[in-house]
């Protein structure tokens, strides 16, 4: 039953489906019955495995029909979900979509309607799946340059989580929420990086910092569509900056989103080639963001003072991004805390959890 109810891959309607955390259910299940030491077969790595056609590519489809569909775990996941989802495989759509397992090819729902806005199809699709807005885009661009574009995603993806404060909370009560609109309006008004104040940086970072440790999943973006993980929409946006500074020795993706054989890079250590972004799973496109953070924050001696000095600020409040595990290795530990208070496991297992689920190196602003 389960092969043929979970015989197709993640389409474009899980996209629109919120209000669940099929994640965090399925993670407790799993805790409930094996406890966070997991046996061989039920590690994260093992997990992917199973989803992933071909693991080891960036590129890799989602497999028709995973084999924990068969487990006692996943079945009490679909119990605990009920009519929450039409479908099995509506549950097991959200689950790869949260798992950052799909793509962002520029057909359907990724891409409609805003093309133009983003100038490439590429451009669109990778912006949309991350809910940035096309003046939010470009301004960040603008302010930083290529040459820091992976900040510039960053702040991007931050100023878009406050715009979407500003519009759902009245005026009279962002202050007291901690809301502030002046920090979009200078930032938004700013035509260089010097232009930014460190003070603004500093909150911005502090929203995003927020939103890793404090996920919500299953909420609506402006979009319409389900909202991703933080982290991966920031790695889209700087994988679609990539794509709009254009490529010299000719695109890494075919038309339809596909990666052109010997020009697209691997994802394999050492392959500085550029993914097809578009053909490549939020995964991959974060593993892609975690080292180009890196070899952006390389220091560039001639560069004035005042610039390295602003941008290492930079650089350092965007640290947290380095050491960001998977989404299911910290949901793994929250839910192992969770069921620690339901006296379900020991906290000795829980600790455990913990250790596995290194998701952020906390540098909070001062």
């Amino acid at each position: 039953m389960a092969a043929l109810v979970l015989a197709m891959p993640a389409s474009c309607y899980a996209t629109r489906i919120t209000g669940i955390d099929v994640v965090s259910i399925m993670q407790r299940e799993r805790i409930a019955r094996v406890g966070p030491q997991w046996p061989e077969g039920y590690g994260t790595a093992a997990l992917m495995r199973d989803i992933l056609v071909d693991p080891a590519s960036p590129y890799s489809d989602t497999n028709r029909s995973p084999a924990f569909a068969n487990e006692p775990h996943w079945q009490a996941t679909l119990d605990a979900l009920g009519d929450r989802v039409a479908s099995d495989r509506d549950a097991l759509e959200v689950l790869y979509w949260d798992l950052g397992v799909t793509k962002a090819r520029p057909e359907g729902d990724l891409a409609a309607g805003t093309i133009r806005y983003f100038k490439d199809p590429f451009i669109a699709a990778g912006a949309r799946k991350a809910d940035v807005d096309p003046d939010i885009f470009w301004h960040m661009l603008d302010v930083t340059g290529y040459a820091h574009s992976t900040k510039a995603a960053y702040y991007a993806v931050a100023l878009q989580i406050l715009r979407r404060q500003m519009q759902d909370i009245v005026p009279e009560r962002r202050a007291a929420l901690g809301v502030h609109a002046d920090v979009f309006e200078r930032v938004m008004a700013a035509r260089h990086d010097e232009e930014v104040s460190p003070h603004d940086l500093r909150y911005l970072s502090a929203l995003v910092q927020h939103r890793m440790l404090h996920w919500r999943p299953g909420s609506r973006a402006s979009t319409g569509l389900r909202e991703l993980p933080v982290a991966y929409r920031i790695a889209r946006i700087a994988a679609a900056y990539r794509d709009a500074r254009g490529y010299l020795i000719g695109p890494p993706c075919h038309a339809d989103g596909s990666p052109v054989t010997g020009t697209a890079g691997t994802g394999v250590e050492g392959d500085r080639r550029d993914l097809c972004f578009a053909g490549a799973t939020d995964r991959a496109v974060h593993r892609w963001y975690v080292e180009e953070v890196r070899f952006q924050a390389r220091p560039r001696p001639r560069r004035p003072p005042a610039h390295d000095s602003l941008f290492s600020a930079i650089a350092l409040l965007a640290l947290p991004l380095l050491e960001m595990a998977p989404v299911l290795e910290f949901v793994e530990a929250v839910v192992a805390d969770e069921l620690v208070a339901a006296e379900s496991i020991e906290a000795e297992d829980a600790a455990a959890a913990a250790d596995r689920a290194d998701l952020v190196t906390c540098l909070a602003p001062e």
